[in-house]
Order: C-alpha cells, then structure tokens, then sequence
C-alpha cells in the first residue's frame, strides 16, 4: 500500500521520520512531497535520499502571498494524486493536502498540537478524516484523536534518542557550561508580532557575565547583531538536540525548541507570548517559564544558572517521560495502520 507524508516544516521531517523508514522496512510504499522552504530540499535530500521527494508549491513569506501559495498547492496536489493515488496521506496541519485528498475520496490523517492557530487548526480538522492531537488539547470533535505525549517525542523520545558529547566539540563547549538560545523569525502567522532581536538584551548579559552562548538564529539577517555576543549555528546541523540537551538552560522565543528543551530535561525560558494549550502541562511541571517582562528574564536566568535548577527537572521529566509519556512515534504507526486496515 502507498502512503504519502508532505512535509511543510523542518520539524515535521522529524516528526515523521522514524515512522516513515519504519513503515518502508515493513514493506509500505512511501512518497514525500514538501513545499519549498527555507533549507527544506537540502535536508530532505540528506535524510531520504532512496526516497521519492516532490516539491509541491513554495512557501510564502508574506501575508497576501499566502492565498495563491495555497490555490498553488491545491492545484499541484490535484494532480499529483491523480497520478500517484496514494492509498493514505498524512501531514501535520496540512489542511491543502486534506482537501484536495478529501475530493479524491483518498483518507488523510492529520497531526497537529497549535490548537490556538484556529483557522489552520479547524480546516485540518475539517477535511481530515482524523485528526490527532496530544493529550493537552482538547478533543472538541469526533474527528479529533488525542494520544498520550507530545510531537517532540517521535524524535526525542528516550527509546530512540541519545545525545552525544563529541557534538561538544566541534563547538569548544562544556557540558552545563553554556546557555542554548533560539530566536524565531516573525514571518509565520504564528509570529508576526514578534519583536526580532528581542533576545539581544539577554544575550548581552549573559556574555557581561563571562557566560558562553550558542545561538539558533532563523533569520540570518540579523546575524551582525549577534556576531561579538555569542555562537551563532549553521543550520542544518547534524544534531542540534545534543547541543540542547547538554546546556545549562535554554532561552527561547519559539514554543517548539522550548518543549524540545525540557523534554530533554533542560528547564527553559519561553518569551514567544504565546498562551498555548499544548504547553500549559511543562507550565505546571516547572519545565517551561513563560516570561515578557525583562526583569522577570534576568532573575529566571539568574536562577537557572544554578546547577540544581537543571538536576531538579531533568529527574522530574524522565520519571515523567517514563510513568506517563508515549513514544510518539508509536502512536503515528498505529493511527496510519489503523485507518489502512479498515
């Protein structure tokens, strides 16, 4: 049988990517089509090159350029499938795909966990034949599917990760000796009143206070006012999770890398602004530390520079991550294979 997975994101060729070699081994005949974004094809090139990848569409970083983006998308999906058939497609959010599966009579399952992104969220969830969702999310219609753990765990979860110090190395960092930023560019819909370079004031504190940074930065044009103040990475990297999980704690404006973060186990300033459903359970574990106001930042950084800080929730996320966490993963082969079967 024929799956096709389309990849929008970065993060979702992660999301998907052990069940997408997993599903091959057990024989599924697997398409990837992507929409051309940012370093995209390069990665997808590096991580399935014995695979069938189909550039459908490119994104749009402006606003009104978003609409013909999607009519686009929906014209190049209609004849994709035509051609291919799939007998399943899957994708995170993807509410193009959906559709234009939905018209061919074709299933689409969808992931997604950005409940507040409401038109995204209720188009995917409109057009997918099911829509799962991580447990922290209500599930506020029939079609939605809730599964115990979050997206970050296909990728992240112990049974298949494990970081690695030689990583260290090829950035003269020390373990618990470093702070671990990422800044997101305000060009999603998700972000578009952010502020950019709003961590530079953090930055330079911590570079007053003799302590190294290494920063993920997405819009590379603001390199120069970085430059004197930190590390600032190459994206892609070979595994940026490593880099992340041996950090002291890490700063970040994006709510993704702030749930990689503690996941890890490394505690993290979330400074994004966004009222997230999916993150309100690392709120209330002490993993995630939802803070806009400066001075709040400098007294968090202030404690978090503490070694016990990270020892606390590091113990407190594996026993979690073990009593009550799914491999996510698992939880995106079964839902494919359930709707297969049928």
């Amino acid at each position: 049988m024929k799956i096709l997975f389309d990849i929008l994101h970065l993060a979702h060729l992660n999301f998907f990517k052990r069940a997408i070699y997993q599903l091959r081994e057990e024989g599924f005949e697997i398409r990837i089509t992507y929409l051309d974004r940012g370093k995209i094809s390069r990665v997808l090139a590096k991580e399935f090159p014995d695979f069938v990848c189909t550039k459908i569409g490119t994104y749009s970083h402006t606003s009104w350029g978003k609409i013909p983006m999607v009519i686009k998308r929906a014209r190049l999906f209609n004849n994709y499938l035509r051609q291919e058939k799939p007998d399943l497609t899957a994708g995170v959010g993807d509410f193009v795909l959906a559709a234009v599966s939905r018209s061919k009579g074709i299933s689409s399952i969808q992931f997604y966990d950005d409940y507040e992104f409401k038109a995204n969220f209720r188009l995917s969830q409109l057009f997918a034949k099911k829509l799962f969702i991580p447990f922290a999310i209500p599930a506020d219609s029939k079609k939605s599917v809730q599964y115990p753990s979050f997206k970050e765990l296909a990728y992240l979860h112990p049974n298949s990760y494990k970081p690695n110090k030689k990583y260290l190395r090829e950035f003269d960092l020390k373990e618990n000796q470093f702070v671990f930023v990422r800044e997101v560019a305000g060009i999603s819909m998700n972000y578009a009143d952010l502020k950019e370079g709003s961590l530079l004031p953090f930055i330079k504190y911590l570079h007053r206070q003799g302590i190294k940074a290494i920063l993920s930065l997405e819009d590379k044009k603001q390199k120069e006012k970085y430059a004197q103040f930190c590390t600032i990475l190459e994206e892609p990297l070979e595994d940026i999770y490593s880099l992340i999980h041996f950090s002291s704690f890490a700063l970040s404006s994006g709510d993704s890398m702030a749930r990689e973060a503690a996941l890890l186990g490394v505690p993290c300033i979330y400074t994004g602004g966004r009222k997230m459903k999916v993150n309100e359970p690392f709120l209330e574990w002490g993993g995630i530390y939802k803070l806009e106001q400066e001075s709040d930042i400098l007294k968090k950084i202030n404690v978090l520079q503490q070694k016990k800080a990270k020892v606390e929730w590091s113990n407190k996320i594996d026993q979690i991550i073990k009593e009550r966490l799914a491999d996510t993963t698992e939880s995106i082969l079964q839902a494919l294979k359930k709707e297969l079967v049928k």
